[in-house]
């Protein structure tokens, strides 16, 4: 027990829990007073490398994720050679807990608790951080109804350095998707996204979509299963949401909502949608037959006799035929009318207008280009793919996808995350780059530019495509910054610009100044001096995107100069 004693600036107060990973206990900032959670790994993990790297790495993803929703990471390090980080203190319940006390909870509160859900989600996700785990148990509810997400200790992350084993199963059954179950290594977020799902159900019914005696029984079910639809457990759930959970507990991740933030959007309509309380239970009573879902289950007659009360009406004996009486040729004709006039409505109505579209787009794309990008820009691409303005509004979407794709690449290359086919590509080719092996890198950025073209399912393949194409815009962008210095150096060497020599011209100056002076050592024929000056520059551009073309010039003479150097 370290309840009083003293880690760094906090003092122990109180132990909140305990698990295989360690022990978590409640501390208070000595200067600061305020209070903070501190998780200790178990004092028996503490020689075996394996869990030391596993506990590292949950802070390590903490320290990416700063978000409402998200519990933050404040501080890491050792307690006698053991790790500990001290993380954000909530005080709420967890999501479990208030499901055991109240059975379940009503559709209006999972929207609320779904869009803070959500929005952490993405954050996480677009970090490349795939939590693996989602489940009511880690999840907090504040006293003020903020949700907060925790527990990444088994976040997707390393698989390639051995911490999760090829085609091991993680997570908690109930909760894991279909290619979880299976083993798959390559999982993204919509793995998390099913995960969701099946909570929703859960806090809607009260009840999970699976159940079995074993957790290889659950794992089946995942994969070929079927399940009730929400509705048909409790009828007063929106058909829209209903739908939304089915949607979410698709088998396959294509099937399954785009990410996460239209996960959300949806959420966020739904109570608009929501008229004169209808019910899935009762649109399931009227829908017609080519309306229905894969996941339709027919009606029997106990389902019929409850929309039908809902509905407020009463079963008749069989008398005329209805079709020939007054009152329903009145209701066919209404029936028609209303149709019409929501074909209308959905048409020209409901739907933004194009210069609306195109006009929000473009102011909302400086501001925030998240929500831009999510907002009316998907809809104008949706809307109108005719638009003679859609070749412009595809390229603001396609400089953000870029932009968040290179981000997620750069991030998860430096936890070494598992990666798929256009992802070793794109890694191959930094790889030569930072080795000054252009070749390699020349030959790796083309492979993957061909996805641009690539007929596939997976809508990051364009992206993957159309940001080699960058890199390799750059990688041309070197060769002719290298001419243009060898040029400057060569005529300072010979004394035919001296004026030009002292102060070089354009920005960057200092960059530049050190690639003439190693210019020049390369043309005094100084391979030793050449590389150390080339080297130096490598290593002042290494971390600034700014800087990245003085960067990918420095590693491929420093290389060229390493060669001269061993002969």
């Amino acid at each position: 027990m370290l309840v009083g004693q003293q880690i760094g600036p906090f003092a122990i107060e109180k132990e909140l829990g305990s698990g295989a990973m360690g022990t978590v206990y409640r501390a208070r900032h000595m200067e600061k007073g305020t209070r903070v959670a501190i998780k200790i790994m178990a004092p028996g993990l503490g020689t075996s490398s394996n869990a030391q790297a596993r506990f590292k790495r949950e802070a390590d993803i903490l320290k990416q994720l700063k978000h409402p929703n998200i519990v933050r990471l404040y501080a890491s390090g050792r307690l006698k050679n053991t790790p500990f980080y001290a993380m954000e203190y909530i005080e709420g319940e967890s999501l479990d807990h208030l499901l055991l006390r109240r059975g379940r909870v009503t559709w209006e509160e999972v929207v609320t608790l779904g869009k803070q859900l959500c929005a952490g989600l993405q954050h996480a996700h677009e970090a490349g951080i795939i939590h693996r785990d989602l489940k009511p148990s880690n999840l907090m509810i504040l006293p003020d109804g903020t949700v907060k997400l925790t527990d990444f200790g088994i976040a997707k992350d390393i698989d390639e350095t051995g911490l999760t084993a090829t085609n091991c199963t993680v997570g908690t059954a109930s909760y894991m998707s279909p290619e979880q179950c299976r083993g798959e290594k390559n999982l993204t977020g919509k793995s998390d996204l099913y995960s969701m799902g099946i909570m929703f159900y859960e806090l809607l019914t009260g009840r999970k979509p699976f159940q079995a005696d074993s957790p290889m029984e659950v794992f089946l079910l995942h994969d070929r299963g079927t399940f009730e639809r929400p509705s048909r457990i409790i009828l007063d759930i929106p058909v829209w949401l209903d739908n939304l959970v089915c949607q979410l507990l698709e088998k396959k991740p294509e099937q399954r909502p785009f990410d996460a933030s239209t996960v959300g959007q949806a959420l966020e309509r739904i109570k608009d949608k929501v008229e004169a309380q209808s019910s899935a239970g009762i649109e399931a009573a009227k829908a017609r037959k080519i309306d229905r879902s894969s996941h339709h289950v027919k009606m029997d007659e106990t389902d019929r006799e409850a929309a039908r009360t809902l509905l407020g009406k009463k079963k008749k004996k069989k008398t005329e035929a209805f079709y020939r009486k007054g009152w329903f040729q009145a209701v066919a004709i209404s029936a028609i009318l209303l149709a019409l006039g929501y074909v209308f409505y959905a048409t020209f109505i409901k739907r933004p207008g194009a210069d609306s579209l195109y006009q929000e787009a473009s102011r909302l794309r400086t501001q925030d280009a998240k929500a831009a990008r999510n907002g009316p820009i998907r809809q104008f691409l949706e809307y109108y793919p005719e638009d003679s303005r859609a070749g412009v509004v595809q390229g603001w979407a396609d400089d953000y996808d870029r932009e968040l794709l290179d981000k997620q690449l750069h991030t998860r290359r430096k936890a070494n995350f598992a990666a798929d086919e256009p992802e070793k590509l794109a890694r191959r080719a930094l790889d030569a780059e930072d080795n000054g092996e252009r070749d390699k890198a020349d030959k790796a950025w083309s492979q993957l530019a061909e996805y641009k073209s690539k007929k596939s399912s997976n809508a990051d393949d364009r992206t993957w495509g159309l940001l080699a194409e960058d890199y390799l815009k750059k990688l041309k962008e070197v060769d002719e910054l290298y001419d243009k210095l060898r040029e400057r150096a060569a005529q300072a060497l010979n004394k035919k610009s001296k004026d030009n020599d002292k102060k070089p011209a354009g920005k960057g100056t200092d960059e530049e100044q050190v690639a003439l002076d190693a210019l020049r050592a390369e043309l005094r024929k100084d391979a030793k001096d050449a590389e150390q000056r080339w080297n130096e520059l490598k290593t002042r551009a290494r971390d600034e995107k700014t800087l990245r073309i003085w960067y990918l010039l420095a590693a491929q003479r420093a290389r060229q100069a390493a060669a001269g150097t061993k002969k």
